[in-house]
């Protein structure tokens, strides 16, 4: 095990919920209730109000380590990069991508009605950093999450934001993350002597193609992000890139929008998200399969 990460240092629904309770009033939790909200929401709220905090966050060294402009495929900032890109897709590898300029539009597009609403209910009670409105602030916080955050148990919150693992680089020969049980033992073929302390814990080897692989110094840690179900364009809209093993032809289907992985901020992004008072039911089906 070359990196482990205990649940104490995860950003997670109980901590997004013990953070937030006590900052919005009744009135707008009767209105506008955290509860109803799904992990990706919460820790969007949760991320933002931790960077607005600033040096008095325990989670600054966390905020610190998060690229100032995220990766996500759909941020406007990076949108002449992002179109070069899709372009040299293309032209250097032959990549059918047709129709993602506007899958690109539709998602922003998307990302602003969830940020809008958020921004609406909650923004008020959050710290921003100075100079930085609400929604500026939120949308930081929702490309990261659905840039970074990594799928876990439904016990300690199916969606988390993980220091030093969001870090590693893909490979789709490499070992993926592992969240441990706390009843794992050497005897019983687990890789590791696991105890109740280590519930929910995640973990990082160094794999490849299921073997052991030491690594030279210098040389890098990857891991696999395990979400076969991503289409080409998946990753391109929600890590800002395409992996090798995805360079196939692409085909558009007839939903509105790429299917986005169903644990993220996108979770429902083909339903309808007119319900709920004020917007703020943006998140939903956070564990609905795909």
């Amino acid at each position: 095990v070359l990196i482990k990460v205990p649940l104490s240092f995860q950003m997670t629904r109980k901590v997004a919920l013990d953070t937030l309770l006590p900052l919005i009033p009744a009135d707008v939790q009767r209105k506008a209730n955290l509860h109803e909200l799904d992990d990706a929401a919460l820790l969007v709220l949760l991320l933002a109000h931790e960077r607005g905090v600033g040096q008095y966050s325990r989670w600054l060294p966390y905020i610190a380590s998060l690229p100032i402009e995220p990766s996500c495929g759909y941020s406007q900032y990076l949108r002449p990069y992002l179109l070069d890109s899709i372009n040299a897709l293309r032209d250097e590898l032959g990549m059918d991508v047709n129709g993602w300029p506007g899958e690109l539009l539709k998602a922003t597009q998307y990302a602003e009605r969830i940020t809008d609403g958020l921004a609406r209910d909650y923004g008020p009670h959050l710290q921003h950093p100075k100079g930085v409105t609400a929604e500026d602030n939120l949308k930081w916080a929702l490309c990261q999450v659905a840039s970074r955050a990594t799928g876990g148990s439904q016990k300690y919150g199916a969606l988390r934001m993980i220091p030093i693992l969001d870090m590693v680089n893909h490979d789709a020969s490499a070992g993926g993350f592992v969240e441990l049980t706390g009843t794992e033992r050497l005897e019983e073929g687990d890789f590791v002597d696991a105890t109740e302390e280590d519930e929910g814990a995640f973990v990082v080897r160094s794999l490849r193609h299921g073997r052991r692989k030491a690594l030279r110094p210098g040389q890098e840690l990857l891991v696999n992000y395990n979400v076969p179900h991503y289409s080409a364009l998946d990753w391109f809209v929600s890590l800002g890139f395409v992996p090798p093993e995805r360079y196939e032809k692409w085909q558009k289907l007839d939903a509105p929008l790429p299917r986005i992985r169903r644990d993220g901020p996108f979770a429902n992004i083909h339903e309808d998200n007119s319900a709920g008072p004020g917007g703020r039911r943006v998140f939903s089906g956070a564990n609905t399969d795909t």
